[in-house]
């Protein structure tokens, strides 16, 4: 991973988690993890982007759309599948080992552990694969999501994503969507 990755990503997670901290005239609470009585499934419809950076220190971004599931197995730990799919079809060049890479309507699909220590926040580990012309992938994706409820079970959901390809490449995502819970 370069600096300037690096610094991104980082830049990212500190935003994201200082515009959600909340500030009371008291001491904050203890927020309990999700509530057990809540629905246990939730499908998140997504829209964002991800960002590649070239070797010539150029940072490519391209929009992606994502379904994401999961399964919340008690108030802390949940698995989910999360796909998305990247919309570009273009050749870059150089990538990571100097030679040109290129895209075509790649797909990315993970199997991740979630874990949430406090309600609200989700942060996603797992492998997962990339899929473009017949061609696969294997990559570890961590990451973060923040949840805003909305009622009814529905919610805004805000996430950062680091995937590590095996081959030496990596993307950031970040994307914003919809969810319901049932």
């Amino acid at each position: 991973m370069n600096k300037t990755t690096l610094f991104v990503l980082i830049a990212m997670i500190t935003s994201i988690l200082s515009f959600s901290q909340e500030h009371t005239g008291k001491e904050q609470e203890h927020q309990e993890p999700k509530n057990i009585e809540e629905p246990r499934h939730r499908v998140a419809f997504i829209l964002g982007h991800s960002y590649i950076s070239l070797d010539n220190n150029e940072i490519l971004a391209i929009p992606s759309f994502g379904l994401d599931y999961e399964y919340w197995l008690s108030k802390h730990w949940g698995v989910g599948v999360f796909s998305d799919v990247e919309l570009i079809t273009k050749e870059l060049s150089p990538s990571v080992d100097g030679e040109s890479i290129e895209r075509e309507y790649p797909v990315v699909v993970t199997l991740d552990v979630l874990w949430s220590p406090i309600k609200h926040w989700e942060f996603v580990l797992g492998p997962g694969i990339i899929s473009e012309k017949g061609e696969v992938e294997s990559l570890v994706r961590f990451g973060v999501e923040h949840d805003l409820a909305l009622g009814h079970h529905w919610d805004v959901a805000l996430n950062v994503f680091y995937d590590q390809l095996f081959n030496g490449n990596h993307a950031i995502s970040i994307g914003v969507g919809i969810a319901k819970r049932f």
